[in-house]
């Protein structure tokens, strides 16, 4: 036996116990480690995988023990993989699979983020869980999840997207090849049946969760989809649309970063007693927005000021940036599933626009420097739609993009999970717990809102109750913010789909490192949000009401 220490964060599973494998002859029923080791020799033909593959293998599996869980609980077998490509030149799905000693029956796949390129933390706490719960792992979940299909240094790398093969399982593919590994290795650990299959994540991660119930209705569960980029390609379009607006005659509507301050605080100082508790949240967003053009119009620069970039907005920033960025755009032909439109963000209802600290783009453009969306919709056009032919970013129009334009229709259909009819999944039990943040500057709170209004009118109010709650979160950013919300929301999603108990008056937890960090909030089912009563201490729930006005 070697021993081994190092400190996680408290959200980790803290390991401190490494064993070595036991050699298969010893190998045993109900000997966890034996099992584990025995796993090492394992291969999975392409037939075992739904989707075309050229089949997995095991590269490692080592038997873990926690230090600070008692008993089975906290022991659990780590296995790594890989799933070959029927492409030579396709790179490899890398994954990891958790198998605890003791299992509850029940799966949990983790999602990834930006373009992935790295396997998840598939042993800490999951999206917006609270610290205080153990991890899914420690509860007994085999949980799992991969770098979707290809390997980056960081989540903005989209250069795997010019291979087809990378692309489509970057798209949707990896989700169910990952699955059919983790429940081929399941039957050969456990040789006991699989009750539930979960999946959680935000961003990347929510749109994979919303992928796998709307393409596979008749494998998954639940999801957990935190912020999720729904409509991948629309947003995409939107930071090249954001890009042409900023960036177009000589950087002409680029707002620094000073005054994109000045914009959230007035906004702030103006909106924040609306929802009846000066609290540094803008509960009723949509009172905000009602107010939104005197604040640009105390903003704007006066007759005979020249734009003193720290003191006022110029036409073409408000023209141009200020209206997609607030407004979004419409387009002349439709996106899959009818969609032709991207609302804009609360941009000048509190939230900090990303619009880069240099006034110049860069070639390509750089997230930080430049406006973040700038930069991710750079890697997609190039990578996924222009891929051989060089591309100028500010040359392409989203509104008419000429001979791209069914190619960007048809990776809309690849990529993105916009789809209505969710009657397959319903009526099969699935349920879906959806959050998404006001403060969001990288997915619109609106476009999110758009498509759970347009699942209420494909299926009617009271069907689309019977398995999706959506709930829009004041404060909530792309994950942090000025409110970040944790729950137990794993417990909340099983006991929904175990037992048909949906959320009732969920209680949220601030987890933000700040000065707010531990209040407490009522989770509102949209279109209603959080309303102080008038009276009780503003840092508990109970001093709040679910209000529509």
């Amino acid at each position: 036996m070697r021993i081994y220490s190092r400190t996680l964060s408290p959200m980790a599973l803290a390991v401190s116990v490494l064993y070595a494998s036991t050699s298969p002859a010893s190998a045993q029923a109900g000997d966890p480690a034996a099992q584990c080791s025995a796993l090492n020799s394992v291969t999975l033909p392409a037939g075992t995988i739904t989707l075309p593959t050229s089949g997995a293998k095991v590269t490692s599996a080592i038997f873990m023990v926690s230090s600070d869980l008692g008993n089975q609980q906290g022991e659990f077998c780590k296995v790594l993989g890989e799933t070959s490509p029927v492409d030579p030149q396709a790179p490899k799905i890398l994954w990891q699979v958790n198998l605890p000693s003791s299992w509850n029956g029940k799966l949990l796949q983790y999602g990834g983020g930006g373009y992935n390129g790295s396997i998840p933390p598939t042993t800490e706490k999951i999206t917006l869980g609270l610290d205080v719960v153990q991890t899914p792992l420690a509860q007994g979940y085999v949980t799992f999840g991969s770098d979707s299909g290809h390997q980056a240094p960081n989540a903005d790398d989209a250069s795997f997207g010019k291979n087809d093969e990378a692309m489509l399982n970057y798209g949707y593919m990896h989700i169910r090849k990952t699955l059919d590994v983790a429940k081929a290795l399941v039957e050969k650990r456990y040789a006991r049946p699989i009750k539930r299959v979960y999946y959680q994540g935000g961003s990347t991660g929510g749109r994979e969760g919303l992928t796998a119930a709307s393409r596979w209705p008749d494998v998954y569960d639940g999801i957990l989809t935190n912020y999720p980029t729904a409509n991948f390609v629309g947003l995409r379009l939107w930071g090249a649309g954001l890009a042409r607006a900023v960036y177009d005659d000589k950087s002409a509507g680029w707002i620094p970063p000073k005054l994109v301050e000045t914009i959230a605080k007035d906004a702030i100082a103006s909106c924040d007693a609306l929802d009846g508790a000066k609290d540094g949240l803008i509960s009723d967003a949509s009172g905000c927005r009602k107010q939104s053009a005197t604040l640009v119009e105390k903003l704007s620069c006066r007759a005979g000021e020249t734009g003193n970039p720290e003191n006022c907005l110029t036409k073409a920033q408000i023209d141009r940036t200020l209206k997609i960025y607030h407004g979004g755009y419409t387009l002349s032909y439709q996106l899959a599933n009818g969609i032709d439109s991207y609302p804009g963000y609360n941009s000048l209802e509190g939230i900090l626009m990303q619009l880069g600290s240099e006034p110049q783009i860069r070639n390509p453009p750089v997230s930080g420097p430049n406006a973040h969306h700038s930069s991710r919709s750079f890697e997609f056009l190039q990578n996924f739609v222009v891929r051989d032919q060089s591309l100028d970013l500010l040359s392409f129009d989203i509104r008419d993009p000429g001979k791209f334009k069914d190619r960007i229709v048809e990776l809309s259909g690849v990529i993105g999970a916009t789809q209505t009819d969710w009657s397959a999944f319903a009526n099969k039990g699935g349920k879906i717990i959806w959050l998404q943040g006001t403060d969001d500057p990288s997915v619109s709170p609106y476009g999110n809102a758009k498509l759970y209004e347009a699942i209420v009118a494909k299926m009617g109010r009271e069907k689309a109750a019977e398995f999706v709650r959506f709930y829009l979160v004041p404060g909530l950013a792309h994950g942090g913010g000025r409110f970040s919300p944790t729950w137990d929301n794993l417990t909340a999603l099983d006991n929904w789909v175990e037992n048909s108990v949906p959320p009732i008056n969920p209680i949220v937890m601030d987890a933000t490192k700040s000065d707010t960090r531990g209040r407490t909030r009522p989770l509102c089912e949209y279109p209603s949000w959080p309303k102080y009563t008038g009276k009780g201490d503003m840092s508990q729930a109970s001093s709040f009401t679910c209000a529509r006005d």
